[in-house]
């Protein structure tokens, strides 16, 4: 058991990464551990579907600070800033990997909606120690007023950060919003040219929905493509316009805590908004 175990863990960052041998050198934006292609139009929706940035009229600031292995030891891992104006985002990601090398993302996208289908695009320039670029594209469609599908092409170009080939992946999505849009279901697939890398099942929930304070409950389970547990991630949120988060990853046993991070989204809407965002 104990080395089936082990393995489980050890599937869950290379399953975000998508790039063997890139665990030291590569990290996923933290906003893609927790949310799904189909469930962000906020800033965030830079590093998980630049679709989502043109979903609503809007504009929005995020930053995000992530500490890996908290405690005693915790070390300042990942920080994100990035923005949104009308579907025009810029972004900037800075890496400190366990080796000690420091890794740097700068990102730009742009997506424009209409109707309910939204479509985007965005690229990003890898920098320290490295010079690489690829591309991301994605599009987002509300089927009807509670289901939401689409999905996003990542890593077009495969770009080579610092040794590590980045695979061209295909993430297609879906989120169910019920009880009034106070609880939300998500779920995605990883698809590369060997077939299916692994899933993503997600849940989100509103507490005090409409007061001036509401709450935000979320978890996560990504798995391997035979549904082996690989990691969680769990979260809550205070605010909506204005709002700040914190969430923590876990390994597949939820034996301690891998990272936390604490965000800060907000969100200014030009358009009456159709549904709030974790």
């Amino acid at each position: 058991m104990g080395g089936r175990w082990d393995r489980s863990v050890g599937l869950f960052l290379p399953l975000l990464l998508l790039a063997s041998g890139a665990l030291a050198q590569v990290a996923p934006n933290n906003a893609t551990l927790y949310l799904h292609p189909t469930d962000v139009s906020d800033a965030r929706a830079l590093w998980v579907n630049p679709a989502g940035l043109g979903h609503f009229p809007e504009a929005s600031v995020h930053l995000d600070l992530t500490v890996g292995d908290p405690g005693a030891k915790g070390q300042l891992r990942q920080l994100t800033l990035g923005l949104n104006s009308r579907g025009l985002s810029l972004g900037y990601q800075r890496d400190l990997f366990s080796s000690g090398r420091r890794g740097h993302t700068y990102k730009l996208g742009y997506a424009a909606g209409r109707g309910g289908l939204a479509a985007g695009f965005a690229t990003a320039l890898y920098r320290g120690g490295t010079s690489g670029t690829g591309w991301d594209v994605g599009i987002l469609y509300d089927w009807t007023p509670a289901l939401s599908i689409g999905g996003v092409i990542q890593n077009i170009g495969q770009p080579v950060v610092r040794d590590s080939t980045l695979r061209l992946t295909y993430v297609p999505s879906a989120t169910l919003q019920l009880a009034g849009r106070r609880v939300v279901l998500s779920a995605l697939s990883r698809l590369t040219s060997d077939g299916v890398a692994g899933y993503g099942f997600g849940v989100r929930g509103t507490l005090r929905a409409g007061t001036s304070l509401p709450i935000g409950l979320l978890a996560r389970l990504d798995t391997d493509r035979s549904l082996r547990r690989g990691g969680f991630a769990f979260g809550f949120s205070l605010g909506a316009a204005d709002m700040a988060g914190l969430v923590a990853t876990t390994p597949a046993d939820v034996n301690g805590i891998d990272a936390l991070s604490l965000y800060g989204v907000s969100t200014r809407r030009f358009t009456s908004a159709r549904r709030s965002k974790p």
